[in-house]
């Protein structure tokens, strides 16, 4: 009598932490495809006003998955849904002045951080990191044709064709590595939404 009952509460507890189990499984598939992009600024003005998660891309991508939009309250602000896909963060038109858009991926699998300000940023999921480092990689690579295309210029106003032709090779050296890094960066990197953004900008990676 003693072994039946002792054998019966032992189902019923083999029973509980199954059905416990069960639970947790249906919860991550629940919330497995779900992103969260936690956001923050310096800026106070900006507080009580809206911040956009617009999908990125032609009008009728927008209208499919449709612009969602929070308050900003203490510098702070959250996004979350389902589905990957590019979106832009921005701030309202009317206060988005010395505020920097910034493109990210609605990646689940992680906290995406955000901050706005006058040069914007991203991270957090591998994704995002690579927007991040390209971002960043971009405007370095700009800067310095900025200032390769300047010294162009001057050159050839001067009439000094030497070095103007060489300059004008070395300036598209310069921008046929810079495809091609990017073009490395986008191999490296699994499918999804920044691998074709990255396509999109710097061709075919074969």
């Amino acid at each position: 009598m003693h072994l039946k009952v002792t054998t019966t509460l032992a189902m019923k507890k083999l029973f509980y932490i199954l059905g416990l189990i069960g639970l947790m499984l249906c919860a991550a598939c629940k919330h497995g495809d779900e992103f969260v992009i936690k956001g923050t600024t310096s800026q106070t003005r900006l507080n009580g006003n809206r911040v956009f998660l617009v999908p990125y891309g032609s009008k009728q991508i927008e209208d499919s998955i449709g612009v969602d939009s929070v308050v900003i309250e203490n510098g702070q602000w959250e996004f979350r849904g389902r589905g990957e896909y590019l979106a832009r963060v921005t701030i309202g038109k009317h206060m988005r002045y010395g505020t920097q858009d910034l493109l990210v991926v609605t990646e689940p699998g992680g906290v995406i951080n955000v901050v706005i300000d006058s040069v914007s940023s991203g991270g957090g999921t591998p994704q995002n990191e690579a927007l991040q480092q390209w971002k960043d990689k971009m405007a370095d690579h700009n800067r310095i044709a900025a200032q390769k295309a300047r010294q162009l210029r001057y050159l050839r106003e001067t009439g000094d064709t030497v070095y103007a032709n060489a300059l004008r090779d070395s300036l598209r050296q310069f921008n046929a590595d810079f495809r091609q890094e990017m073009q490395n960066m986008a191999k490296l990197l699994k499918p999804g939404p920044a691998q074709d953004l990255l396509l999109q900008y710097y061709g075919d990676t074969k």
